[in-house]
This record gives structure tokens, C-alpha cells and sequence, in this order.
């Protein structure tokens, strides 16, 4: 950008020149050169859209637990780890690409609160089965309250929510989203029960299940707004195909029919 200094004053555009005023000063840049875009980046834009779609689809999905959990900029940390999915897909699919193609199982570990991962608030990892008959089982294991979780010095009860997301990788496109009520952990306690979470769900044809937990803690019935003490993140994440464990997942369509689930889910509890 260069100032004009002569007497007469151009406005606008003349050849590859653009004339200016900068607040009270005349100025003059040269106009931006049009690139012509190649195949090859009209290819990775595609992708890049794709991926930014698919994040979005996770993202609404689990809108409640983003509104209570998210930090740290979540939404360019999960573009982020869908473009890095998109990239365990081959190559030759540049331009086509799509998630089914590529490793969903990245997707586990991701943290809403990007200042508190889960593991330091919630020090027990899940088990999740497939039963033979296709029904699915989060398993929390038994143990002390106290090695359990890192509790809030005042707080009176933690509370351990999930949700889950499974969806069709066909052409179909439809998903429902899973609801369960509050796992709600009195801290006055010092023994937790063997804890089972049962989903019945249809495993016909290729389907993704994703599932996210977090915890909270609260003080009678007001939550604890530090978010040193608050964690949520996505603990599976599976590509099922008629109910059997497979690498890879695909992408949902949201603008199909969405299965309603009446009621939500319930933990219960199996001591040995």
C-alpha cells in the first residue's frame, strides 16, 4: 500500500490499481490477483467441508453436555480431530471422502473442557460389552469412593451423566440420540456399587455408537460452576456392523427421520 502525494486525487480503479481514502490519507495498493484454484484444492476443500460437517453432526448431538462442559474452544478442537480422521483415509478418495472410510476411533479420548480431562476427576475407566443378542452394556466397576474420584472439597454428591449418539453409515442417515439420567454418587458413602448401563439398540447394518460421560459436583442441589471440577469427554467410540466391532465409521445424514426415545435410560446396580 503506498500514499498519494500529488495534487489531483484518484477514487477507485484504474487497470490493477485501486485508489483509496485510509482515514484522511489517499492510498493506493494494488489489486489482489485472482488465483485460479486447482483440482487438487477443490479436492481438499470438499474434504475440509466434510469433515466441518461431521463435527457439527457430534456437536449438536451432544449439545447439552456441551453447554455444560465445553472449554477451550471446542469447536475448532473437534474440526480439528476430524480432519485428522479424514486423513487416515486413502488418498485416492481426495475430493470424496467420507467418514465411514476413515478411523472413528480417534474421536474417543476427545475432552470438552480442554483445561480438565475426565481421567483426573473420575479415576475409573468403563467397560463396554456387546452382548451376543447385540445388547450393549457400560459397565462402571466397584470400588472406594475415594479412589474412585477426586471429589470438591465442599461438595456433598458427584454426579456422572452420559449420552449417546448411534447413527446409520448407509445411505439412510438416521440416528438416535441417547439420553440416560444422572448417575448420582452420594459422597457420604464410601462403597461404590458394580454400576450398569443397558442399551438396547438395533444393530442391523453398518451403525456408529459414540458415547460421552462427564462428571459434575454439587453442593445439596447447586453445582459447582469451577471448571477445575467439572470434565466431560467421549469414552467409545465404535463402528458396528450387525452388532460386531469394526475399525472404521461413517457419517450421519441428520436430516433424517430421528428415532424418539420416550424415556430416558437408568443405571443399575449389580453388586457381586
Amino acid at each position: 500500500m503506498a500514499s498519494q502525494n500529488g495534487i489531483i486525487k484518484i477514487n477507485g480503479q484504474l487497470g490493477d490499481l485501486v485508489f483509496y481514502k485510509l482515514g484522511n490519507t489517499d492510498v493506493v495498493r494494488q489489486k489482489a490477483a485472482h488465483k485460479k484454484q486447482t483440482e487438487a484444492s477443490k479436492k481438499s476443500s470438499r474434504d475440509f467441508g466434510m469433515a466441518s460437517r461431521n463435527a457439527a453432526y457430534i456437536r449438536k448431538a451432544f449439545a447439552p453436555l456441551v453447554k455444560l462442559y465445553a472449554y477451550g474452544d471446542l469447536l475448532n478442537r473437534l474440526n480439528k480431530r476430524f480432519i485428522e480422521i479424514f486423513k487416515t483415509i486413502p488418498a485416492e478418495q481426495a475430493g470424496h471422502k467420507k467418514l465411514i472410510d476413515g478411523d472413528i476411533a480417534l474421536l474417543k479420548g476427545f475432552e470438552f473442557n480442554s483445561g480438565k480431562p475426565l481421567g483426573t476427576l473420575w479415576l475409573s475407566e468403563s467397560d463396554l460389552r456387546i452382548e451376543p443378542d447385540g445388547l450393549v452394556k457400560l459397565i462402571l466397576p466397584k470400588g472406594e469412593i475415594e479412589s474412585l474420584l477426586k471429589r470438591h472439597p465442599k461438595a456433598t454428591e458427584a454426579r456422572l451423566q452420559v449420552m449417546g449418539f448411534h447413527f446409520d453409515l448407509d445411505d439412510d442417515g438416521g440416528y438416535e440420540i441417547i439420553e440416560v439420567n444422572d448417575l448420582v454418587i452420594p459422597l457420604s458413602n464410601s462403597h461404590f456399587p458394580k454400576t450398569v448401563l443397558s442399551l438396547s439398540l438395533n444393530h442391523k447394518g453398518d451403525k456408529a455408537l459414540i458415547i460421552a460421560m462427564s462428571i459434575s459436583f454439587f453442593s445439596g442441589t447447586a453445582r459447582f460452576g469451577d471448571r477445575r471440577y467439572y470434565a466431560c469427554k467421549i469414552i467409545h467410540a465404535l463402528h458396528l456392523k450387525e452388532g460386531i466391532i469394526v475399525d472404521f465409521v461413517g457419517q450421519p445424514k441428520v436430516e433424517s427421520e430421528v428415532v424418539e426415545q420416550r424415556d430416558k435410560l437408568s443405571w443399575a446396580v449389580e453388586e457381586e
